[in-house]
């Protein structure tokens, strides 16, 4: 939650994530912080630090640094050099954070204390992308495409669909996992490796909060059980995701039709069709990016907390920099 105050601008965490551990306030000030060196290599850092969970920016390093984000992101190849860079991140943070998970299960507390500060340094960079995804553009691209359409509502319409995810959500795409399972059972699959399969799989993404100080309720293979028992003693477990699939099919082809409508709009004029090449390029990067992010954090908080309960330290106590120094510290 970001609030101007004075000359300032005011990111307090503690108000806008009050449930959150002192390892994710940590996250979030420290990427905050350093989005600027992870999108753009500038090294100004964007505000400062006041204690964990509240940053303090500047009102013209804000402003600053939103108009050379803005120019950034204006030209298509830079555009898609940034996409590259944080699809790049954000593979590096799953590689590492199998690794952990691996470690954790079978290497002793130190050697996976060590894979675990590795994951979160890899992390770190993913969490910056995600800053930014609240800090794009977005009224700057809206009165571009309101100028190009000449209608407000159609800019708004153009953005809505562009701003549509073309990969399933991560909530979508675990609740197939459990349909799955569920016609899995139905065909005579046995309950109990499925369900602790499917617990490991996508048991961190259910439910309120995070898994950062206690495991999530479908991390429990007995709970996730009876989600499956419940579906596979449906009639049809599927049809539901028939009705999502054509749902999905029509949103694609209406985010096509609104990509071609602007670039027909904007033919003729060099400078207006690369305006539009990089907003479609980082809008539908960005959409997908955040589904992505959320389940590498869940899955990068749960290993936290298991790495905390086997080296005898307190998840929601545990900090940022203890993380990173964890295997020295094991």
């Amino acid at each position: 939650m970001d609030t101007a105050w004075r000359d300032r601008v005011v990111q307090d965490y503690e108000i806008s994530r009050p449930a959150s551990t002192r390892l994710e306030f940590g996250l979030y000030t420290t990427s905050l912080i350093a989005w600027p060196a992870v999108w753009m290599d500038d090294p100004t850092p964007y505000g400062v630090l006041r204690r964990p969970g509240i940053v303090d920016i500047d009102q013209a390093v804000h402003e600053e640094l939103m108009q050379r984000l803005a120019a950034h992101l204006s030209d298509p190849a830079r555009a898609q050099a940034v996409v590259t860079r944080a699809v790049g991140h954000r593979e590096r943070a799953a590689a590492t954070l199998a690794r952990a998970e691996r470690a954790l299960t079978n290497a002793p507390t130190a050697k996976a204390g060590t894979a675990l500060a590795e994951a979160t340094a890899a992390f770190l960079p993913v969490m910056s992308t995600h800053i930014v995804n609240w800090l794009l553009p977005e009224a700057q691209w809206m009165s571009f495409l309101a100028r190009l359409f000449d209608d407000k509502d159609r800019a708004r319409a153009c953005m809505l669909a562009l701003s549509t995810p073309a990969q399933t959500g991560h909530l979508l795409a675990a609740h197939q996992d459990v349909v799955e399972a569920a016609l899995a059972v139905q065909g005579g699959a046995e309950l109990a490796s499925t369900s602790s399969g499917l617990a490991a799989r996508i048991g961190t993404l259910y439910g309120a909060g995070t898994p950062a100080a206690r495991a999530m309720p479908y991390e429990d293979p007995a709970q996730i059980a009876a989600l499956v028992l419940a579906l596979a003693d449906s009639p049809d477990p599927e049809a539901e995701f028939r009705q999502i699939a054509l749902a999905r099919e029509r949103t694609a082809k209406l985010r096509e039709a609104w990509e071609t409508a602007a670039l027909l709009a904007a033919a003729g004029d060099p400078g207006a069709v690369a305006c539009v090449r990089s907003i479609v390029t980082i809008l539908s990067w960005a959409c997908d990016s955040e589904e992505r992010r959320k389940v590498l954090r869940h899955s990068y908080l749960s290993v936290v907390r298991r790495w905390c309960l086997d080296a005898d330290r307190d998840p929601a106590a545990v900090t940022l920099p203890d993380l990173l120094t964890a295997g020295a510290a094991s």
